[in-house]
């Protein structure tokens, strides 16, 4: 569990949350979340997906557990928060999504020449 001490403290100093105002906002004492950064103590699943549902981060990151998708055969790619949430607003656009899948690179060249992005 370093990985998860490590990214609980950098993610509520990121906040500029003290360890007493990530407490109070999770129904935790400071002591608590002290506990849980210095690695003394492992929280429960239920306490972890309140910590990651408060800092706004996957569970799964907060623990080092990135999530893992198959490519092919022999391929594996990490995608983070962000790029699933680019993906899930990408397929909101049916048209865009369609014209991605055809050709990547065309379509981000088209789209970075376009009023909209400048």
């Amino acid at each position: 569990m370093v990985i998860f001490r490590k990214r609980l403290k950098e993610t509520r100093k990121k906040r500029k949350l003290t360890q007493e105002a990530l407490g109070k906002g999770i129904y935790l004492s400071k002591n608590e979340v002290c506990a849980y950064e210095r690695g003394s103590r492992c929280p429960p699943l239920e306490t972890l997906i309140r910590i990651a549902d408060f800092l706004e981060v996957d569970f799964l990151w907060l623990i080092g557990r990135e999530l893992d998708c198959m490519i092919g055969e022999d391929k594996i790619v990490n995608l983070s928060k962000e790029d699933i949430k680019i993906i899930q607003e990408l397929r909101k656009n049916e048209e865009l999504y369609k014209r991605f899948l055809e050709d990547p690179e065309r379509t981000i060249k088209q789209l970075s020449s376009s009023k909209y992005y400048s």
